[in-house]
């Protein structure tokens, strides 16, 4: 599976993050919990990241459940899932199992497959190679229950440092999470961003399953859960995946990642009314993609129309300012950044053809799979 479902938030204002509960709850009764971690051609590697990051989660295992969601089409998969779980058992003192579902793609067949079946009263969803920080479980039942909260999300970026791929990647991350916080606070409607995610398990009863006609099934739920008026927010805790250092996978993921943004926001905003929140939230996110969209022609036109040298300067200096408030909030400080803040205006540039590439699958009614680890699986149609 993929991790961080964000793509942009090209030309939106940036608001800096801040914390607002304590790191986590204590108690003798804490509540159980079920961790959905869904696995689609992941290697052993990545199986083996997600058994080490079990067993150092600070939160009593015997309360929590985990399901190893494996396609049930790929036995060989399967069958590398139970030797590494049968491993992780001996150090995770939790309830582990694999379950083999009918279908991963998308993964939100996967998740409704086994949400069915789940009674604990909180429900968390983490992307196959995401390790959380160690407290952040305890911190997001103390969000839920702090600020009166159905849902809240965490900070999902690749691991910290590395090589300039990366560090590009880590900006536009924190880019992304900045430009969301902005439109949360402008619209009180909050975006969920696919992976370390926690639910009340009430609150995905009352929304309904996860959409399983498209690749961004939390932002689309996330409207859905808006208008129905559940509660939701952001801790402020990082979750790490996987180092990106090809810019090509990246690039290709991205195309999938706005084919399914632009697809939400298409449907939203053409069909049945939203409330104004939730509508003004996804005509916000709508509006960023597109004026990522504008980049290459305004840019190739400037070229040789001087009339578009002005308005291409503009756009291009509108972002540089943005970039640069966003490298000045402090707690993107551990993430050592450095150079990716340079860089990652001429990544948006190179992105921009991802947004096309998805137009162009949304006109040919493509849905190709397109992943950022090479080494999990090929794209496939």
């Amino acid at each position: 599976m993929d991790q961080r479902d964000t793509v942009t938030g090209f030309l939106l204002p940036n608001a800096r993050l801040t914390p607002q509960e304590q790191s986590g709850i204590d108690g003798p009764e804490l509540p159980p919990v079920t961790i959905l971690i869904p696995f689609y051609r992941e290697t052993t590697e990545i199986l083996r990241r997600s058994a080490g990051m079990l067993q150092f989660l600070d939160y009593p295992h015997d309360r929590l459940s985990v399901c190893w969601l494996v396609d049930a089409r790929e036995p060989e998969d399967v069958a590398a899932a139970e030797t590494v779980a049968a491993s992780a058992r001996a150090g995770f003192s939790g309830h582990l199992r694999v379950v083999a579902v009918p279908s991963m793609t998308p993964k939100a067949k996967a998740l409704n497959h086994v949400l069915r079946e789940v009674d604990d009263p909180f429900v968390a969803v983490y992307d196959a190679d995401t390790v959380p920080d160690p407290g952040q479980l305890r911190q997001a039942l103390a969000a839920l229950d702090a600020r009166q909260l159905d849902v809240v999300d965490a900070i999902e970026l690749p691991e910290a440092g590395g090589d300039l791929v990366n560090r590009v990647t880590l900006a536009q991350s924190a880019a992304f999470f900045g430009a969301m916080e902005y439109v949360n606070r402008r619209t009180g409607m909050h975006m969920l961003l696919g992976s370390s995610i926690y639910f009340r398990r009430k609150a995905l009863s009352e929304v309904g399953p996860l959409c399983e006609d498209g690749v961004e099934e939390l932002y689309e739920w996330a409207v859905r859960a808006a208008a129905a008026g559940v509660r939701m927010g952001r801790i402020v805790s990082f979750s790490y995946g996987t180092r990106t250092s090809v810019v090509g996978p990246a690039l290709r993921q991205r195309t999938r990642w706005i084919r399914g943004q632009l697809d939400i926001g298409f449907r939203f905003l053409r069909g049945s009314p939203l409330p104004a929140r939730p509508r003004t939230a996804v005509a916000l996110m709508t509006l960023s993609l597109l004026g990522q969209l504008s980049v290459l022609p305004v840019v190739a036109g400037a070229v040789r129309y001087r009339s578009l040298r002005v308005p291409a300067a503009a756009l291009l200096a509108s972002e540089a300012l943005r970039i640069r408030s966003v490298s000045r909030d402090p707690v993107w400080e551990v993430l050592r950044v450095g150079s990716g803040w340079v860089f990652l205006l001429p990544f948006e540039l190179l992105e921009s053809t991802s947004a096309w590439r998805a137009v162009w699958e949304l006109a040919t009614g493509r849905d190709t799979w397109h992943t950022v680890r090479p080494e999990s699986g090929k794209d496939t149609a």
